[in-house]
């Protein structure tokens, strides 16, 4: 999946995070970078609900 952040925005990161990258280096991140984004969303989205999980449940108990 492409990126979100353009060239320009994603060189001013890895200069603000002082990475000494090539420009190499920085297109093959940047070529990945879509995935990160997507990644980000995901992990700053809201737990689904209580009710939205499966009701299985494990017990060591024979027989339950």
């Amino acid at each position: 999946m492409p990126p979100e952040t353009t060239e320009a925005q994603f060189d001013a990161l890895v200069a603000r995070a002082g990475l000494p990258l090539t420009p190499a280096q920085k297109a093959t991140l940047h070529a990945v970078w879509g995935g990160v984004e997507a990644w980000q969303k995901l992990v700053r989205s809201p737990a689904p609900p209580p009710e939205a999980e499966p009701a299985t449940t494990f017990s060591a108990e024979p027989g339950r």
